[in-house]
């Protein structure tokens, strides 16, 4: 610059003006936060749609419901407060198309995710439960059944004097009824069921539980049909007084069979005789009868009970012993065994003193 020169005047630079940015994609995100917050407070929501208190409510789903009949069904029953709120959650729980068809049974109160899983597990409620003990006969079976179903004890016992049922192990000559195959069990069936489909399901029953077990090998140096098993499933059923015991009087069992012995099973008497009995009389033992084991040698024509799954394990794998004899010690909780006849004297008459 040079000194005769005026200065030079610094002109105001032009602000610049701020370029506003449009916000890209800012409408989805606002969808996914939306979506993130009625996630995490669904359960929220949900329960808040919910009715606290009241006794057990039945909803039917019927094959073909949609989502919005179901929740229609349970607010118009009071289970839930809002159909809408409840078909939300179920929508983000993707819950939707699990929903399963039948009868079931809701207390106002339960949260959404429990009404929820019992409607995609398909958890229904049965209207007819049958619970049927070990060791019963046939005839007491169908009593049982009576009392649980209202389906009379002789319609029962008509089913169930029948072996057209369609099982293999039905098919053996020597069957002429279905007793000792009416697997003990608490059955649940629909109102409808009769007693046929009653019988029927008992019977498939008893297949599924002895489908992994091989009936047909040599047991105890004795060959036995599979009736013949149950058979002697059924005189263990009614003897042992525990678990443990029961392979052990398999084993006096096979044990007295293999002797040519007479089983001398009480049990079998009680069976002909009907009634219970804490003890047996002479006369008793002479009554004339093919389960009579007193005075006939070898297994009775067939099962005197329903054995269970543990009874007829016992059958099929009886415990390695020498003995011949039991007696059943005072207080009926276990069983004194011994192969000396003796011994076996001695033991019943200080078991008779102490009764």
């Amino acid at each position: 610059m040079r000194p005769s020169d005026p200065p030079v005047k610094k002109l105001p630079r032009p602000k610049r003006k701020r370029r506003r940015h449009k916000k890209r994609g800012s409408l989805a995100r606002r969808l996914v936060l939306v979506v993130l917050l009625l996630t995490s407070v669904g359960g929220l929501y949900l329960l808040a749609s919910t009715v606290p208190g009241g006794g057990p409510v039945t909803i039917v789903v019927e094959k073909g419901d949609a989502l919005s009949n179901v929740a229609d069904k349970l607010q118009n029953a009071g289970v839930i407060r809002s159909s809408v709120l409840f078909q939300l959650e179920a929508r983000l729980q993707d819950e939707e198309t699990e929903i399963m068809a039948g009868e079931y049974e809701f207390t106002p109160g339960e949260s959404g995710d429990e009404i929820l899983g019992t409607l995609s597990r398909g958890e229904t409620v049965s209207a007819l439960t049958i619970t049927v003990p070990e060791g019963l006969t046939l005839e007491q079976t169908a009593s049982v059944v009576e009392e649980q179903s209202g389906i009379p004890a002789g319609e029962f016992q008509a089913a169930a004097a029948r072996t057209d049922y369609g099982y293999d192990f039905l098919d053996d000559p020597a069957i002429r009824t279905t007793e000792g195959f009416l697997f003990p069990k608490k059955y649940e069936f629909e109102r409808d069921t009769d007693a046929s489909q009653i019988v029927d399901r008992f019977l498939r029953q008893y297949r599924s539980e002895t489908e992994g077990l091989d009936l047909a090998t040599l047991r105890g140096g004795v060959e036995l049909t599979e009736y013949e098993l149950i058979t002697m499933a059924s005189l263990m059923e009614k003897e042992s007084a525990n678990l443990e015991e029961r392979p052990i009087i398999a084993s006096v069992i096979y044990n007295r069979i293999q002797a040519g012995m007479p089983l001398q099973v009480d049990a079998s008497i009680l069976y002909v005789l009907d009634e219970p009995k804490e003890n047996l009389k002479l006369s008793d033992l002479e009554i004339d009868s093919p389960y009579n084991t007193y005075t006939k040698i070898g297994l009775p024509p067939g099962p005197i009970a329903s054995p269970s799954r543990e009874s007829i394990e016992a059958a099929l794998r009886p415990a390695e012993t020498v003995y011949l004899y039991y007696v059943l010690q005072s207080g009926g909780e276990e069983h004194f065994f011994t192969a000396d006849y003796d011994e076996f004297l001695e033991a019943k008459e200080e078991a008779e003193e102490e009764r």
